[in-house]
């Protein structure tokens, strides 16, 4: 046999059609559930540590621009909890879902959230960004240099990177989720 005939025999044959079943699907969309939730629980927890935080600020520093950063990154953050839970919240499998809905319900999650994934500069990052712009803003102009938060560039761009980091492992992520959706596209589902 001839390489071309060896090439040509291997990408004709047959491909064993792969098959999820229902109990599969309803595995995989309470896992989905369980993570969001989980992943959730945090960002909840961090909004609540920030919110603390900058709470606090607003009554350390007396500053009108660390003031009114600290107010617009509490309020930049109960806006990212709200579409946190807008967007990306998990919702529950009904039990008595036939392989067809289980399907569709898991899918459809699964689009749910890689959306929310791509979309997080706009939702997550976005509302964090006035906020932290005027409070570095009123740190770099309002507190004496021995302040104890960073000053200059390097801490300006140490938080440019978080946010930058941010944004790729979300997107990374929605890639994941992406492909989670090819295969569920490419699999049949069986009993």
């Amino acid at each position: 046999m001839s390489h071309d005939d060896i090439q040509s025999l291997w990408q004709n044959q047959p491909v064993p059609e792969l098959h999820w079943t229902v109990d599969d699907l309803r595995k995989k969309a309470r896992g989905l559930e369980r993570s969001v939730l989980f992943r959730n629980l945090l960002e909840y927890a961090a909004c609540v540590l920030v919110i603390g935080v900058f709470t606090g600020y607003w009554f350390s520093f007396a500053t009108p621009l660390m003031r009114s950063g600290s107010v617009l990154v509490i309020l930049g953050t109960c806006t990212v909890a709200w579409q946190l839970h807008r967007r990306a919240s998990a919702a529950t499998l009904p039990q008595q879902l036939a392989q067809q809905g289980c399907s569709q319900f898991y899918r459809q999650q699964l689009v749910r959230q890689r959306d929310a994934l791509r979309a997080v500069w706009l939702w997550y990052l976005g509302p964090l960004i006035p906020g932290t712009v005027v409070f570095r803003w009123g740190v770099e102009t309002e507190l004496s240099a021995g302040a104890p938060f960073a000053r200059g560039l390097l801490a300006n761009l140490a938080i440019a990177l978080i946010f930058a980091l941010v944004l790729l492992a979300n997107w990374l992520a929605a890639r994941r989720v992406q492909k989670e959706i090819q295969r569920l596209d490419q699999h049949s589902v069986s009993e």
